[in-house]
């Protein structure tokens, strides 16, 4: 059975890489757009399936793997920052507060033509970061306007207090939820093409 994943982000295909996930990457020209802005589950959903559903019509059997993250807090779906001083108010935003990173995942079997919807949520709280050590962040991580929020693996590891749920899915592929639905349809990582 074959897995494409509809993203040529590298990380991304690293992380399936990592844990037997064997996929190939087709890129995704979706348009990142929802109107579902007031229910954050439904808005990954939409995201994620758009992003599936656009490489579709490349594909002629396996199963497609759409998935988009977001950071979620105080009410707000935190984007990727348009500038430094954008990303440095999302860590102030974060700092001293429990904050969900949520990923929708869309998979399309087109074996059996069945499509499944999920999320995958995990809560992140940070202690207090103050502004000598935000600066020294914004300054010192190279892929700060590339991600929303904060990139967990690297210098704001130094602030977490806890994590609830998934480690992956704060990386953006919640690898225990899709492997779930790939065992639903009996497909175990043996059967994955390499």
């Amino acid at each position: 059975m074959k897995l494409i994943l509809a993203s040529t982000s590298k990380l991304k295909s690293d992380i399936l890489n990592k844990v037997k996930l064997s996929h190939i990457q087709i890129k995704s020209d979706f348009e990142e757009v929802s109107d579902n802005l007031e229910d954050v589950y439904q808005y990954v959903k939409d995201l994620s399936l758009g992003k599936a559903k656009s490489i579709e019509n490349k594909v002629r059997n396996g199963i497609i793997i759409g998935i988009d993250t977001i950071v979620y807090a105080d009410g707000k779906i935190l984007e990727k920052p348009k500038d430094l001083e954008e990303a440095k108010e999302y860590i102030r935003l974060c700092a001293s507060n429990t904050t969900s990173v949520i990923t929708g995942i869309a998979l399309i079997n087109k074996e059996t033509n069945e499509i499944v919807q999920d999320y995958q949520e995990t809560k992140i709280t940070l202690r207090e970061i103050n502004e000598e050590d935000i600066d020294y962040y914004i300054e010192n991580e190279k892929d700060i306007l590339y991600v929303s929020g904060f990139v967990i693996e690297t210098i704001i590891s130094n602030f977490i207090e806890k994590i609830e749920g998934s480690y992956y899915n704060i990386l953006g592929v919640p690898v225990e939820r899709i492997y779930e639905y790939l065992l639903k349809w009996n497909i175990h990582l043996k059967d994955l093409e390499k």
